[in-house]
């Protein structure tokens, strides 16, 4: 099962509102190549954090309203967010140590 979850617009609404701690979403596209090959060490990342930081998927040809209303520009985009404010931003494919060190540096918590 994956660790790294699906949302849409209304379900990351309620989990951005309702967690207690800091959420990774992932700003993708079915059509993005740098997102196909982050896609396994997202997952990796997401089963390594899975007790302590959700990491959710959202596909902006699906949701388009939510590209624009987080101003994502290009995917692969990473934005780190808690209590609705953006800790950390990153657009581009990343390893599963950079996802480490991007959440780290911006929410060593």
């Amino acid at each position: 099962m994956s660790q790294a979850r699906t949302v849409d617009p209304a379900t990351l609404q309620r989990l951005i509102n309702e967690s207690a701690g800091p959420l990774l979403i992932h700003f993708t596209a079915d059509w993005c190549g740098p997102c196909q090959s982050m896609a396994p060490h997202l997952e990796a990342f997401a089963q390594a954090r899975a007790a302590d930081l959700p990491v959710l998927k959202l596909d902006i040809d699906e949701h388009p309203d939510e590209a624009r209303r987080f101003m994502v520009r290009s995917v692969p985009t990473l934005m780190l967010l808690h209590d609705g404010r953006v800790l950390g931003l990153h657009s581009g494919a990343l390893s599963q140590g950079q996802l480490a060190r991007f959440v780290d540096h911006h929410w060593p918590g």
